[in-house]
C-alpha cells in the first residue's frame, strides 16, 4: 500500500496553491503600483484632497535705464479670499458685509461664496481704505482672509509709456518690455499648502507646506531717461504748435543699436491704462509703417555708391520733372533744379535726380541694397508688434515703381527701421540690431545676459559712409534743412515730407513732415528721427520737423557735453541771419546760443526757462537785432487762443512789447512809428503765436 494521496487530490492541492499564488501576486502587483509606480500621483491626488493651496506671486523684476534710475517697480498690496466651506451659515450676511466693504455687488459675492471651491478670490489689489476696513471686520467674517500681492508701479508715469508697457491684473506682461520679456520679469511663483479635513476644516496641528516664490531679473534698459523726458517734451510741444494728429521722436545710439529715447503723443500712463483708448498704448514708431518721402533719400545715395553707379563727380539735369514709362513724374520744385552736382542733388532733395539714381540701379540691385539695409522686412527689435515693411514684390515691381521708391514713395516702412538704417551710415557702414534692453541682471544685481550691440551685416564702406555724412551735412549746412542748425557742431540731416496714403489711395492735401539725422559729424554720437503727422498750416520737413529735430539733439549734446566740432562763426553786424529756437533753454544758454547767431538779448519777467522770444524761430533779421526773451516757468502753448488788442496809436516798439507779453508776433514798421491799422482784427480770438502785421502812419 502506497502514502501517495489519490490523483484527485493532488490536483485539487495544485489548485488551491495555484490561485493562492496567482492572488499572492496580484496583491504583490497591486502593492508595487501603490506604493511605487503610482505613488506620485496618488500621494497627488490626497493631496489635493487634504491640501488647500493658497497661491504666492512672485515679485517682479524692475526695470531701470542705462543709468539705473528706476523706471518699473513693484510694491504689495492687500487682496481678498475665500474658503467657501468654512463660511457654510453665514454667507448670506457675509455676503452683505463684503457688499459694503468692497463696492462689489452683494449676489457677485454670494454667488462666489457658494462655489464649491477650495479657494475663491474676492477681490484683487484692495485701496488701502478698503483693506483697512475688513482688517477691522475680520473677526466678523469666518473663512474670508487677506493675503499680501505683489503688482506694478512706474514711478515716472507717462515717461516711456508705450516702451514700458504695462501688467495684468495677475502681475503678467501685456504690452511693451513687460510682455516682450515677460519670462525673464516674471520670476517663479510660490505657494502655501495647508492640510483640511474632508469637511474643509483646517486639521489642528496639521501639516504646512511653503514654496516660496523667486523674484524675478530685472532689465537694464538702453533708454536714457533724461533723453527720454527731453524727447516727450518736444513731442508735447510739437502737438501744440503744429495741431498734428500725432508726433514722434526716436533717438538711437549709432554705434551700438541702443534706443536712447521712444517718445511719442498721444501717450499713456501705465499705471492707469485702462484710461486710455487702446490706441495710445501702441508704439507707433514700432507698429505702424507709412511712406517715408524724401528721409528714404540717403538709402539710395549710399546703394549708389555703393554699387558705382554714380560718385561724387556725377552730374544730373532737372527740368522740373521726368517722363517714366510713359508718365511724367514731377520734382517737389516744378520749376525745376537745372543742372546740379550729387551733392546738389542731395542738398536740394532734388526728386528728379534721386529717381535717376534709383533707375540707375536697376530693379535687381535697388532691391538687393533694399535687403542689405533690412528694409524689405522687420528690424527685429525686442519689443512685440513690430510691424514689417510694405513695398511692391520685386518680381513685379515696374521701372516706374523704382523710380518713386527711389525718392520714398510707392513703399512704407516703419521709423524703427528707417532710422536704423540711417544709423549704419552715421557709424560706418555697419548695420546692427536695434534693442532698448542692454542688459539682464539677477535679483542680487549680477549680470545675467548682455542683450544689445548685435552685428548683422556691413552694407557699405567706410569710405561710402563718409561722403553720404558730408553730403547730408550740406542738406543742413546749406540745403533744405537749415532749421536744423547747431551753433558750433556739424550736423547731417534729410528732410521729408511724404502724403499719407489710406486704403492704397493718396491723401490729397494730408502729409507727414519728418527729418532724420545725426551729430556731431565725424563720429556721430545720436542718430534721430522726427515724425509729424497730419500737421495744420505749414507742412514742410524743413519747415515743422527740422526744429523739433534741432531742439531735441542740442539738448542732448548738452547733456552728454558733448564739445563743439567747429568753430561757430558770427555773423557780422547787419548780416540777414536765422534766429535761433531758444525757448525752453536757461538764461546763460539762451544768451549764448543768441550771441553765437549774432543776436543781443534783452530778458524780461521772472524764471529759470524762456518761454517765449519776440522772434519766431527760423524768422530772420539783421544780426545786432535786439531779441527780448521773457522767463517764466513754462513756455506758451502754441495751441491757446489769444485775444488780438487794438494796437492802433502804440508806436511800434509798444505793439511788440504788448504782443510779446500776450504771446503773439506782430511785424512791420520802425519802432518809432505809430501804429495806424492792424491785419486782425481787435478783439478777434487767434492761436498764440500768430503773426499781426501792422501798418504804420
Amino acid at each position: 500500500m502506497t502514502d501517495r494521496p489519490p490523483l484527485t487530490t493532488q490536483r485539487r492541492n495544485f489548485l488551491v496553491l495555484l490561485g493562492v499564488g496567482i492572488f499572492d501576486m496580484t496583491v504583490i502587483g497591486r502593492l508595487i503600483g501603490i506604493q511605487g509606480v503610482n505613488a506620485g500621483r496618488l500621494q497627488a491626488l490626497a493631496d489635493a484632497i487634504h491640501f488647500r493651496e493658497i497661491p504666492l506671486a512672485a515679485q517682479r523684476g524692475n526695470i531701470v535705464d542705462r543709468e539705473g534710475r528706476l523706471l518699473a517697480g513693484s510694491h504689495h498690496v492687500l487682496s481678498l479670499y475665500a474658503r467657501p466651506v468654512q463660511t457654510r451659515g453665514s454667507q448670506a450676511q457675509e455676503a452683505i458685509l463684503l457688499a459694503e466693504l468692497t463696492g462689489l455687488p452683494a449676489d457677485l459675492v454670494l454667488r462666489r461664496l457658494h462655489r464649491h471651491q477650495g479657494f475663491v478670490w474676492l477681490k484683487r489689489h484692495l485701496t488701502p481704505l478698503q483693506a483697512d476696513a475688513i482688517k477691522s471686520q475680520l473677526s466678523a467674517l469666518p473663512g474670508i482672509h487677506l493675503i499680501a500681492e505683489a503688482t506694478r508701479y512706474y514711478p515716472e508715469g507717462h515717461l516711456a509709456g508705450p516702451v514700458l508697457g504695462f501688467t495684468g491684473i495677475d502681475n503678467q506682461g501685456l504690452a511693451g518690455v513687460e510682455l516682450a520679456y515677460n519670462r525673464v520679469l516674471a520670476g517663479r511663483p510660490g505657494k502655501i499648502e495647508e492640510e483640511y479635513t474632508a469637511q474643509g476644516e483646517p486639521v489642528i496641528r496639521g501639516a504646512q507646506r511653503i514654496t516660496r516664490p523667486r523674484e524675478g531679473d530685472s532689465l537694464k534698459l538702453s533708454l536714457d531717461a533724461t533723453i527720454q523726458w527731453i524727447a516727450e517734451r518736444a513731442c508735447q510741444r510739437a502737438m501744440a504748435a503744429t495741431g498734428a494728429k500725432s508726433v514722434s521722436v526716436v533717438a538711437m545710439h549709432p554705434s551700438t543699436g541702443g534706443v536712447l529715447a521712444l517718445a511719442q503723443r498721444p501717450s499713456f500712463d501705465p499705471n492707469f491704462f485702462r484710461e486710455y483708448h487702446a490706441q495710445d498704448e501702441r508704439l507707433w514708431a514700432v507698429s505702424d509703417t507709412n511712406p517715408p518721402g524724401s528721409i528714404f533719400k540717403p538709402v539710395t545715395l549710399a546703394a549708389a555708391l555703393a554699387a558705382g553707379t554714380a560718385d561724387a563727380g556725377s552730374g544730373f539735369f532737372c527740368p522740373g520733372f521726368k517722363l517714366v514709362a510713359g508718365r511724367k513724374v514731377n520734382c517737389w520744385r516744378l520749376a525745376g533744379h537745372g543742372p546740379q552736382s550729387l551733392s546738389q542733388v542731395v542738398m536740394n532733395s532734388c526728386n528728379v535726380g534721386f529717381m535717376e539714381l534709383g533707375l540707375g540701379l536697376g530693379i535687381d540691385r535697388f532691391y538687393h541694397w533694399i535687403d542689405a539695409f533690412q528694409l524689405n522686412g522687420k528690424s527685429h527689435i525686442d519689443l512685440p508688434g513690430e510691424a514689417k515693411s510694405i513695398l511692391p514684390a520685386a518680381s513685379r515691381a515696374t521701372i516706374l515703381d523704382l523710380a518713386v521708391m527711389a525718392f520714398g514713395q510707392t513703399l512704407t516702412v516703419t521709423s524703427i527701421n528707417l532710422l536704423n538704417s540711417v544709423a549704419a551710415i552715421a557709424n560706418g557702414g555697419v548695420l546692427l540690431k536695434p534693442h532698448v534692453v542692454d542688459a539682464i541682471q539677477s535679483p542680487e544685481g549680477t549680470l545675467v545676459a548682455r542683450v544689445g550691440g548685435e552685428r548683422v551685416r556691413r552694407v557699405i564702406s567706410p569710405a561710402k559712409s563718409r561722403l553720404v555724412q558730408e553730403m547730408m551735412v550740406g542738406v543742413v549746412s546749406r540745403g533744405t534743412g537749415k532749421q536744423a542748425t547747431i551753433p558750433g557742431y556739424r550736423v547731417a540731416g534729410k528732410t521729408g515730407t511724404a502724403q499719407k496714403v489710406m486704403n492704397g489711395r493718396v491723401l490729397e492735401g494730408v502729409y507727414i513732415a519728418s527729418f532724420v539725422g545725426f551729430a556731431p559729424v565725424p563720429d556721430p554720437q545720436v542718430a534721430l528721427m522726427v515724425n509729424i503727422d497730419e500737421p495744420k498750416g505749414a507742412f514742410y520737413g524743413g519747415q515743422v520737423a527740422a526744429p523739433v529735430f534741432r531742439r531735441v539733439m542740442r539738448q542732448i549734446l548738452r547733456y552728454w557735453k558733448i564739445p563743439p566740432s567747429q568753430p561757430i562763426r558770427r555773423p557780422a553786424a547787419g548780416e540777414s541771419a536765422m534766429v535761433p529756437d531758444l525757448v525752453d533753454l536757461d538764461p546763460v544758454a539762451a544768451e549764448n546760443d543768441a550771441a553765437a547767431s549774432g543776436f543781443p538779448v534783452q530778458f524780461t519777467g521772472e524764471g529759470d526757462v524762456v518761454v517765449a522770444q519776440s522772434v519766431e524761430y527760423g524768422g530772420w533779421r539783421p544780426a545786432g537785432t535786439v531779441v527780448r526773451l521773457r522767463l517764466g516757468k513754462q513756455p506758451v502753448i502754441y495751441l491757446q487762443w489769444v485775444t488780438v488788442p487794438n494796437f492802433r496809436h502804440l508806436t511800434v516798439d509798444a505793439a511788440h512789447r504788448l504782443a510779446f507779453e500776450l504771446g503773439l508776433n506782430v511785424d512791420g514798421g520802425t519802432p518809432s512809428e505809430v501804429v495806424s491799422g492792424q491785419s486782425v482784427a481787435p478783439g478777434t480770438e487767434i492761436r498764440a503765436g500768430t503773426t499781426i502785421w501792422l501798418q504804420t502812419t
